[in-house]
C-alpha cells in the first residue's frame, strides 16, 4: 500500500504542475488531437471525482479511532484528490478545443480549478487538519459548497441558463398585443431566448455569437453574419436549421429543444422583410406576410401550442438517414413529431428520381420545397402521392398548367407557393377549389390583376398573394438582384452582370459604394465593362413593389506582382497561411471564415512585409484587402504604412493612413485599405499594419489587443 501511495502522491503532484501550466498558459495553447480526445471525456468523468470528494469530506464528520490504522481511509482521500485534478485537467482541455466563450465557462472554468486545489489540500494536509476538526470541518462545507456551484455552472453550460432553478422559476415569455408588438424584442427575441441562448448566451457564447441582444446578433459569430437581410435562403441560420440532425454545425444541435415548424417560417419571412428590429409589427404593410404570420403567433400566446397534432405512425428513422443527402434534407417538423419536412436543393443535380426516392415517407411528409428546381408536369405524378402534404413550394420551377392541375388529390394541402411558374388563370381556379387551401402565391406570373381580383371576391377564404398593390394599396419589398460574376481579383477587364429572378424589374446600379434609388444611379440593361477597382451596389424596382435591400460586392484589378514576399514578422500559429504567396495570390479570403487558410492573423505584434522586385517598378499606390468582424474582435488597423525604396536598408515613408474605426453593431464586410503617394521607382516596398491595442469599451471592457486579418497585398 504504502508503494502505490507513493506512486500515487508523484502522479498528483505531477497533474498539479500540468493543470497550473494549463491554467497559465491556456490563451496561447493548441492542443493534440489525442489530447482533444481526453477532454471530450470530462462530461463523462467528472462524476467520479464529485462522489469522491464529498465521501472524503465526510471522513472528517465521523468518529475515528485515531489509533486504528486509516490507511484506506487516506487511500480514498488520494484517489479523490487524483482524480479531481484529472477532471480539471480534462476540462481545460476541452476548452481549449471548444470555440465557447463567456461568464459562466469562466465561473465554471475556475471553480473547477479552485475545488481541485481544496481537494489536493485537504489530502496533503489531512494530518494538520484532523488535529483541528472545527475549522477542518468548516473547510469540508466551503469545499462541498464549491462543488455544488462549480456543478450548477457545468449544468448552466450544457443544458442552457438555469437548468437546474428552471422548474421552480416563472416563465418570462412576453405576451405582448399585436398592435403594440417590437418587431425583434417581442417577436423574434423570445425565439432565441427559448432556443438559442442555451448556447449563444451571456453564459456561453459559442462559435463568439452572441443572441441575448441586438448587438450580438448584428455582430455574427465566427462562422460571419447570422443573416443576410432580404435572403433568406443564403442566410446562415436558416443554413444552419434546415441541416440533418447527425451534423454538428445544426443549430440547435439534435440534443435540445427543436424550432417548431411556426418558428422556422417566422425567421425567414423576418429576413426576407429585411431584418427589422426596432420598428412596431404594426408598421408593416397590412398583407406583409411575417405581419400576418406574427399576428397569429402573438394571438396563440406560444408557437408551441399552433404545432397541428398529426395522428400517423412515425417513419422509420433510419430511412430517414438513408435518404438525407446534401441535395435532399428531412427533418422532423418539431419535437417529437411525426410530421417531416423536406427541402431539395441543386438545380443542376435534380432528377425526377429524387423524388421517386422519397415515397416510402409519403404518409409523414407535410412539407414539400421544390423551389428553383427544373421540376417538370411528369414529376407531379409522384407529389399528388404525397397524402398528407400541408405545404408545396414551386415557385420558379418549370411547373406548368398541367402540372398544376395535377395537384387536385392533395386532399390537406393548405399552402401552395407558384411565383415565376407558367399557371394560367384556368389552373389556379382549380387548386383554389381544394377543400383544405388556405394562401397561394402566384407573384410574377401571367395571371392579371382582373383575373385575381375576381378569384378574391369567388374564395373569400383563401389568401392570394400576387405582390402588386393589395386592396389598402399596401406594396411588397422586392427580392435584391444577384450579380452573377464572382467578387475579387481580375486581370484586365471584366463585364459586369446582373439580374434578377422576377420579369420587369429595373435594376438601378452604382460604381463607387454608394446607394442607388429608384431615380439615382444608372438602369442595368447590359453587362457593365469593369477595368478598375471597383465597389457594386445594387437595388431592384418594379411599379406596385417596395424597392428591394441593397447588395454588394467588390472588384480589384490585379496589380504589379512582386517576385518575392518577406514576412518581417510572425502571424498567429493558428491563423498562418501554408505560404506567403497567399499574399499576393489573388484570391481574396472570406470575412465568414478566417481559418480558412487565406488570412494571416496578428494580435500582439504589427504585421510586417516585404515586397521585392527584380527590377525596378514605378508605383504609386498599395492596397490591403483586410476583415472586419467585431463578433470575433477582428477590427480595422489602428494604422497602415507604406515604406518604398532600392532594398530593406534603404527605405523613405510613401504615404500613411488611419482606417474608419469600427462602431458598435457594425456588419462583418472586407476592407480595402489604400494608401496613396506620389509615383515613385522602387525595388522594395514595406507594407505595416499596427493593430488597436485595445479594443473599444463597448467591445470589452478589460480592453485586449484586436486581431487584424489580412488576405491580400495589391501593388499599382
Amino acid at each position: 500500500m504504502e508503494k502505490v501511495k507513493k506512486t500515487g502522491n508523484g502522479i498528483l503532484f505531477g497533474c498539479m504542475v500540468f493543470l497550473l501550466f494549463l491554467v497559465t498558459f491556456e490563451s496561447i495553447l493548441q492542443i493534440p488531437s489525442w489530447l482533444a480526445v481526453a477532454g471530450r471525456m470530462h462530461p463523462m468523468f467528472l462524476h467520479f471525482p464529485i462522489v469522491l470528494l464529498l465521501v472524503s469530506f465526510f471522513t472528517i464528520w465521523i468518529p475515528v479511532n485515531k489509533n486504528a490504522d486509516n490507511e484506506w481511509l487516506d487511500f480514498l482521500r488520494l484517489v479523490a484528490a487524483l482524480s479531481a485534478v484529472v477532471t480539471a485537467i480534462m476540462g481545460m482541455l476541452l476548452s481549449l478545443e471548444d470555440d465557447r466563450a463567456g461568464q459562466t465557462l469562466q465561473l465554471h472554468k475556475w471553480g473547477g480549478v479552485l475545488v481541485t486545489i481544496l481537494g489536493f489540500l485537504f489530502y496533503s494536509y489531512y494530518p494538520l487538519l484532523v488535529k483541528k476538526v472545527r475549522l477542518t470541518r468548516s473547510f469540508t462545507l466551503i469545499a462541498a459548497t464549491a462543488i455544488v456551484v462549480t456543478g450548477h455552472w457545468g449544468a448552466d453550460l450544457t443544458h442552457g441558463k438555469d437548468f437546474v432553478l428552471g422548474p421552480i422559476k416563472k416563465d418570462r415569455q412576453r405576451l405582448v398585443a399585436p398592435e403594440e408588438a417590437v418587431i425583434f424584442a417581442d417577436i423574434i427575441q423570445p425565439i432565441f431566448e427559448r432556443k438559442c441562448v442555451s448556447c449563444h448566451g451571456g453564459s456561453s457564447e459559442k462559435g463568439g455569437l452572441l443572441l441575448e441582444d441586438v448587438k450580438g446578433m448584428l455582430a455574427g459569430g465566427k462562422s460571419g453574419p447570422l443573416f443576410i437581410p432580404g435572403q433568406p435562403d443564403t442566410s446562415l441560420i436558416i443554413k444552419r436549421i434546415h441541416l440533418p440532425a447527425g451534423d454538428k454545425k445544426r443549430m440547435p444541435p439534435a440534443s435540445k429543444p427543436q424550432l417548431t415548424e411556426t418558428e422556422i417560417a417566422l425567421l425567414q419571412e423576418w429576413i426576407k422583410a429585411g431584418a427589422v428590429t426596432e420598428a412596431k409589427l404594426f408598421s408593416l404593410p397590412e398583407q406583409d406576410s411575417f405581419r400576418v404570420m406574427a399576428t397569429s403567433y402573438l394571438q396563440t400566446g406560444s408557437n408551441e401550442a399552433a404545432t397541428p397534432v398529426y395522428t400517423f405512425e412515425a417513419a422509420d428513422e433510419k430511412k430517414i438517414i438513408t435518404l438525407n443527402n446534401n441535395y435532399r434534407v428531412i427533418a422532423p417538423i418539431g419535437k417529437n413529431s411525426p410530421a417531416l419536412a423536406v427541402n431539395f436543393y441543386g438545380r443542376n443535380v435534380y432528377k425526377g428520381k429524387l423524388l421517386e426516392e422519397i415515397l416510402p415517407l409519403k404518409k409523414q411528409i407535410v412539407d414539400l420545397n421544390l423551389s428553383r428546381l427544373p421540376v417538370k408536369d411528369e414529376d407531379v405524378k409522384y407529389i399528388q402521392q404525397l397524402e398528407n402534404l400541408r405545404k408545396l413550394n414551386l415557385n420558379y420551377t418549370d411547373i406548368t398548367s398541367k402540372g398544376v392541375e395535377q395537384l387536385g388529390k392533395l386532399e390537406f394541402l393548405e399552402e401552395l407557393t407558384l411565383s415565376g411558374t407558367g399557371i394560367t388563370a384556368t389552373a389556379l381556379e382549380k387548386v383554389l377549389s381544394l377543400p383544405s387551401i388556405a394562401s397561394i402565391y402566384v407573384w410574377d406570373t401571367k395571371i392579371d390583376s382582373n383575373q385575381l381580383q375576381s378569384f378574391r371576391t369567388k374564395f373569400p377564404k383563401v389568401y392570394i398573394e400576387s405582390g402588386f398593390v393589395d386592396k389598402n394599396n399596401e406594396m411588397i419589398a422586392l427580392s435584391p438582384p444577384v450579380i452573377k460574376n464572382p467578387p475579387g481579383v481580375f486581370d484586365n477587364k471584366i463585364d459586369l452582370e446582373l439580374k434578377h429572378p422576377f420579369k420587369g424589374v429595373e435594376i438601378r446600379y452604382s460604381l463607387d459604394g454608394s446607394d442607388p434609388d429608384s431615380v439615382n444611379g444608372p438602369v442595368y440593361t447590359t453587362p457593365v465593362p469593369v477595368d478598375k477597382n471597383t465597389t457594386v451596389v445594387a437595388r431592384a424596382f418594379k411599379p406596385g413593389w417596395y424597392g428591394s435591400s441593397t447588395v454588394r460586392a467588390s472588384f480589384i484589378r490585379r496589380g504589379i506582382e512582386p517576385d518575392s514576399v518577406v514576412m518581417a514578422t510572425s502571424p498567429h500559429e493558428r491563423f498562418t497561411p501554408p505560404s506567403v504567396k497567399a499574399l499576393t495570390d489573388g484570391e481574396l479570403g472570406s470575412f465568414d471564415n478566417v481559418g480558412n487558410g487565406d488570412w494571416f492573423g496578428y494580435r500582439q505584434n504589427e504585421a510586417v512585409y516585404y515586397l521585392l522586385f527584380e527590377k525596378e517598378v514605378k508605383v504609386q499606390s498599395v492596397l490591403l484587402i483586410a476583415a472586419k468582424n467585431l463578433g470575433r474582435q477582428i477590427f480595422p488597423p489602428a494604422s497602415v504604412e507604406i515604406w518604398g525604396g532600392e532594398d530593406k536598408d534603404h527605405l523613405k515613408p510613401l504615404g500613411k493612413i488611419t482606417p474608419q474605426p469600427a462602431n458598435k453593431g457594425e456588419f462583418s464586410q472586407l476592407l480595402e485599405l489604400k494608401v496613396d503617394f506620389p509615383a515613385t521607382t522602387v525595388k522594395c516596398i514595406k507594407a505595416v499594419a499596427q493593430p488597436l491595442k485595445a479594443l473599444p469599451e463597448w467591445q470589452d471592457p478589460k480592453r485586449s489587443p484586436a486581431w487584424v486579418f489580412l488576405s491580400e497585398v495589391i501593388v499599382n
